[in-house]
């Protein structure tokens, strides 16, 4: 069947005819409708090609649906040379008793159609954002999508009912010659247009899937995020991608825990196990202690902190033990909150001169200070504005 005649056109149908015809058709074989599927897509080929001018005079010129060159697509051997396919002008087929798959066979595979799948399809990736309480306390997500599977009716065919394609003799394939030049002809083997490489013609469409092979579900993944886990770490459902005719299986789902929500808990730093924070003091608090409150803990409390004193330096870092992260795969255990101490001078905290009372008291706690020499210019506070 020619490409016009699939759209019920003449071959010298204007561009409008093609359209109005393909439309037609459409409408009374669409699959969603009822139509079938074989039926459609063997008219939106036909469509495809009749509709684009360079393809249309392509195949004007050859015959050929195959835009690649050597002029002359697939073509049944059978019909080219009559029945059994005899090039050699003897009765009754090939010479010798033989046939033109016999005879092409180890090149061509036999003549049957061969399609290879890839052993898994590819995963598919996606960030799952989480607050550091999740991280802390553990949580459970469900995840929902929707998922594309095998029909089970009809086993990803289309079809309750099917016969094996004429065409093509049930093998999906199509023996063609291409005239390459003067006594230059290449043969070779090419999906049957007939079938589209399917080796089969479709009788009763399934009603389970309405010829489409695959159904899509929603399907829903219980993501479990254990106490301990970090960024970065991964949660695999195997097999859980859609189905696809070109893999044997489906790849896997992967989530990838990332953390959210840092714009609140922008005061903690998470490192391994550990928690960092910064806290400023001033000179007094450095010197006799301090308070502190420590908020956006992963545990929901504010936690409150203290230093009893003693002389702190600038970036020296105090550590509160067991306030940190859980530690993966050992209950009970948690890493431990670092405080980095900045220390910063108060406004007015120290615009007055030591007495010589306090300068005593103060050599005590720096024993390497000097007393400064009185020879240079003195100097003394900005006076108010």
């Amino acid at each position: 069947m020619t490409l016009y005649e699939r759209l019920e056109v003449s071959k010298t149908a204007s561009p409008e005819e093609i359209k109005k015809a393909f439309y037609r058709l459409s409408k009374a074989t669409h699959p969603d409708k009822g139509g079938d599927a074989e039926a459609f897509k063997a008219i939106s080929q036909a469509y495809e090609i009749l509709s684009d001018p360079d393809k249309r005079r392509h195949y004007d010129m050859t015959g050929s649906i195959d835009e690649g060159g050597g002029g002359g697509g697939p073509v049944d051997l059978s019909e080219m040379f009559g029945v059994g396919g005899n090039p050699f002008g003897f009765g009754g087929g090939m010479p010798f008793g033989g046939d033109l798959g016999a005879m092409f066979g180890s090149m061509f595979g036999g003549g049957q159609r061969v399609r290879r799948k890839a052993a898994q399809g590819p995963d598919k990736t996606q960030d799952l954002p989480l607050k550091l309480s999740d991280f802390y306390n553990g949580r459970t997500i469900p995840i929902t999508f929707q998922q594309q599977r095998a029909c089970g009716l009809c086993k990803a065919s289309g079809a309750l009912k099917s016969e094996s394609c004429n065409g093509c003799k049930g093998a999906g394939m199509k023996m063609f010659m291409r005239q390459l030049g003067p006594g230059m002809i290449q043969q070779g083997m090419a999906p049957c247009s007939d079938c589209s490489g399917e080796g089969k013609r479709i009788i009763q469409v399934c009603h389970e899937c309405n010829g489409r092979k695959y159904k899509a579900d929603s399907k829903t993944l219980d993501a479990r995020i254990l106490p301990g886990m970090a960024e970065g770490e991964k949660i695999r459902f195997h097999g859980e991608c859609s189905d696809s005719p070109d893999y044997e299986t489906p790849g896997d789902v992967v989530l990838n825990l990332i953390r959210a929500g840092v714009e609140t808990e922008a005061d903690l730093e998470w490192k391994g196990s550990d928690l960092h924070t910064t806290h400023s003091v001033e000179v007094g608090e450095a010197l006799l202690g301090f308070n502190a409150v420590v908020k956006g803990h992963p545990t929901g409390k504010e936690i409150s902190l203290s230093w009893g004193g003693g002389l702190l330096q600038h970036e020296m870092v105090l550590m509160a033990k067991g306030l940190g992260m859980p530690v993966k795969g050992k209950p009970g255990q948690f890493g431990d909150l670092f405080v980095h101490i900045e220390i910063s001078v108060g406004v007015g905290e120290l615009k007055r001169v030591w007495t010589e009372e306090e300068r005593v008291m103060l050599r005590t706690l720096f024993p390497d200070w000097e007393v400064p020499s009185t020879g240079g210019i003195p100097l003394g506070f900005q006076p108010p504005a």
